[in-house]
């Protein structure tokens, strides 16, 4: 999968962003398939994890029977930042979701990314 976990601060003035500004240029929910069609493929090709967990337990990234990159994440009402400094994007369960390889996956299996 063709992507990244970072977060990048480009400006001393942007150092510690707000949490409205991180919410603003990091997405965490699939998007609307009809009003956004190229990025529903984007994500749905590139930005969905696994499945992994019980649909797929020889996913590369189990260990120990769980998913080593802590899929799927919760359902989160407000982003946050945790204990260790890093974001916990907001997640809705708004009822959309996306099939990969015959699984149903939801917001709770996207990689969080920039929708610009």
């Amino acid at each position: 999968m063709p992507h990244a976990h970072i977060l990048l601060f480009l400006d001393a003035a942007s150092k510690y962003p707000s949490l409205v500004d991180i919410d603003r240029i990091i997405s965490a929910k699939i998007p609307d398939s009809i009003k956004q069609p190229q990025l529903y493929d984007c994500v749905k090709k590139y930005m969905m994890h696994g499945p992994c967990g019980h649909a797929n337990r020889k996913s590369l990234c189990m260990k120990d029977g769980k998913c080593s990159r802590y899929f799927p994440k919760k359902w989160q009402h407000e982003i946050v930042v945790d204990q260790e400094g890093y974001p916990v994007y907001k997640r809705h369960n708004d009822g959309k979701y996306i099939d990969k390889n015959r699984i149903t996956l939801d917001n709770r299996y996207l990689v969080p990314y920039n929708p610009n």
